[in-house]
Formats: C-alpha cells, structure tokens, sequence
C-alpha cells in the first residue's frame, strides 16, 4: 500500500475546501494592509523561489543569497507597515513575530548554504501568515495561491498514479484553482510591471490548461504519460506566484 504524506500544506488546502478556514466570512484587507503585504511578499517570494534552487549553481547560491539579505535588511520596516495595516489584533502580532522567527531562522541557514533546510523554514512564513489572516477573517489574494500549492504538490509530487487518488486530490485542486481563474488582478493595485502582468496572465492561462489536460490524462492516457502530466501543472503555478516577486 503506498504511503501517505498528509502535509501542513496539504492541511491549508483542505481547511479552506472545507470551510474551517473561514472563507465565507472574509472581508477584503484595507488598501494599506493589502499594500503593506505586497510589498513583503514582494521580497519574500524571490527568496522562497531562489532558495529552493541555489544548490544547483552559484550563481543561483548567490542570488538566493542576495535576496535573502535583502529581506532581512528590510524586515523592520516591513513589519511596521504590516502592523500598522493590522492594528491592534494580538493574533496578527503574534504571528509576525513566528515570521520574524523563521527568517532569522532561515538566514543562518543561507550563511551555511543549507538550501533545503533555509527554504522549508521559508516555507512556514507565508503559512503563518495565511494562518494568522484566515483566522481574523481577512481575504487576501495570495492566501488563495498558498491553499492552491498544497493542493496542487500533493498531486504534482504523488509518488504513484493511484488514478482514484489522483482524480480526488486533482478535483480539490481544482475547485481552488477556480477561485484564483475567477480574480482580476489590475497592476495598479498590485503593484505589477507590465512584465510581472504579463507573465502572471500567461501563466495563469498555461496553468488552466495544464489542470485540462491532466483531466484528459486521466481519462485517456497510460501512467508514464499520467505522471508526466501531474508534475506539468507545478511550474506555470510557480511563474504566476513569483510574478508577485521583485527582482532581485
């Protein structure tokens, strides 16, 4: 009997399909707090992103690097804007403080070059956040893109093609994904060039039809060609989340 690896990620996913998250309840963050968090996730998502490759180059080890410091070197008035978008709620306090944990965390980690380990740290910090908003009921349209990425590693990264399994964990993937499929997303707001728009579009579109052809897969094709097609709806995700990054 294969293995199963029920994450906290793939926890989140389940939360939100289920309701427990509270999203029938979330109200928009204001215009400041939504800035104030762009504006973090702006310097956090390349260093996510950079950290779980720059064991394959040192141009890549440099890079994560850089934008690893460059967090930390911003962190204070970042977290001062993301207090002030927030006030006065102790969960959300208390949870930045668990992410000012785990960046220091993580930063020692890069100094010593341990990839891996710096970028599951990493990992826990937009969890934490998107923890701490679902519980104050805030929407907030990345969250959406947190729930979608445990649901959708939990059929990109399956160790086998149990096709009872994958159409279950791919039909939850789904319904998350429409909810992202069903966003505009103007650059004004988001502070997004016209490149980052562009490949947020672009990768939105080949994520929807990367999830269409892992349904017709499914139906159609033989498992060596079905894993193919589970592990292709992971990387137009991965571009439409790091457009959200700024260059390092």
């Amino acid at each position: 009997m294969p293995q199963i690896l029920i994450t906290r990620r793939h926890l989140i996913a389940l939360a939100v399909l289920s309701g427990t998250a509270t999203m029938a309840l979330a109200a928009p963050v204001t215009n400041a707090a939504r800035a104030a968090m762009l504006a973090f996730d702006g310097v956090y998502i390349p260093v996510l992103f950079l950290t779980g490759s720059a064991g394959k180059s040192a141009e890549g080890a440099a890079k994560a690097t850089a934008a690893m410091r460059r967090v930390m070197e911003q962190w204070a008035a970042r977290r001062q804007a993301l207090e002030a978008g927030v006030p006065g709620q102790a969960v959300w306090a208390k949870a930045l403080d668990g992410v000012q944990d785990k960046l220091h965390e993580a930063d020692v980690l890069v100094s010593k070059a341990q990839w891996a380990a710096s970028h599951e740290v990493l990992e826990h910090v937009r969890e934490i956040m998107f923890e701490a908003r679902r519980s104050l009921g805030l929407a907030y349209a990345l969250d959406d893109f947190t729930a979608f990425h445990g649901a959708m590693e939990k059929v990109a990264n399956a160790t086998s093609a149990q096709r009872p399994t994958v159409e279950a964990d791919l039909a939850a993937a789904k319904a998350l994904w429409n909810v992202i499929e069903g966003m505009t997303f103007d650059p004004a707001v988001y502070g997004l060039s016209a490149a980052q728009a562009s490949q947020l579009a672009q990768a939105r579109a080949d994520e929807t039809a990367a999830l269409a052809r892992l349904s017709q897969a499914l139906r159609e094709a033989g498992d060596a060609d079905l894993r193919k097609a589970m592990a292709a709806i992971k990387p137009p995700f991965v571009r439409a989340y790091l457009a959200f990054g700024a260059p390092v």
